[in-house]
């Protein structure tokens, strides 16, 4: 074992959006004495993972469901073009859709977005701006982000040009991308550091995941994932709730 790899909503995080610290700081001691690397793979904005892991300067970044990798001084990015952008938004707006778009260092929402939605997305964003019209966003675009259904994937994929793909990340959270995927990321990290894929670990919970599966030799899908995640993955963590992640993490660690 010499990389791990974790999504987090619902796999490294509980439901409560909180994990056990104490114990996930003594194995991440354990875990740098072996040469051990740590990997966040999230759908989520690079600033609100890094909340989670503030006291841990060596961690690596796969954010915006693999639009942004930031691993040691090396940071990347794969962008919507501003032109996309443009015809996405009137697309959305027209057919009546949520959605905020998540930039390098903030986020838009449209002026027609209700209050309430803005509140629950507070949380995962440095910044919240409202904006007009498309030309209003002159920052670089990771990603936007729809409010809707799994089985909602293939009516936003109609509406997208052909250069960018659409993905259910969970939570009613239907990522647009220039077809960035976590997977895609994951493998430049795994090719800078040498690592094999049976010295590869992954967790993960979602679709979104799958892709980061088929690079490892040792998958993990938490028991509380989908049937058609878990059937991908080479073994069945235990839930989230019961900070399955950690509970795999210390019986492998120990046999190191």
């Amino acid at each position: 074992m010499k990389l791990i790899a974790v999504d987090m909503d619902g796999t490294f995080l509980n439901d409560n959006n909180e994990y056990d610290e104490i114990r996930f700081k003594h194995i991440y001691d354990k875990m740098r004495l072996d040469n051990i690397r740590f990997v966040v793979a999230s759908s989520n904005h690079p600033s609100y993972l890094k909340k989670f892991f503030a006291e841990y300067s060596d961690i690596i970044y796969i954010g915006a469901n693999g639009a942004f990798l930031e691993f040691d001084d090396d940071k990347r990015y794969k962008l919507i073009a501003q032109r996309d952008v443009c015809t996405v938004i009137t697309r959305l707006i027209d057919a009546n859709y949520e959605f905020v778009v998540s930039t390098k260092n903030n986020a838009f929402i449209h002026q027609t977005i209700s209050e309430d939605y803005r509140m629950m997305i507070e949380p995962y964003y440095p910044d919240i701006n409202v904006f007009t019209v498309s030309d209003d966003i002159e920052e670089s675009v990771l990603k936007i982000t729809v409010t809707g259904a799994a089985d909602e994937v293939s009516d936003i994929n109609e509406l997208l040009p052909e250069s960018l793909d659409c993905v259910y990340s969970g939570a009613h959270c239907i990522d647009i991308t220039a077809f960035a995927d976590k997977a895609d990321m994951l493998e430049i990290v795994m090719e800078q550091l040498s690592v094999s894929r049976d010295d590869l670990v992954v967790f993960g919970d979602g679709e979104n995941d799958i892709e980061m599966f088929k690079l490892s030799s040792h998958s993990y899908a938490m028991i509380n994932a989908p049937h058609q995640v878990k059937s991908i993955a080479s073994a069945i963590a235990p839930s989230n709730n019961e900070s399955g992640v950690l509970s795999v993490l210390e019986k492998n660690i120990k046999q190191i």
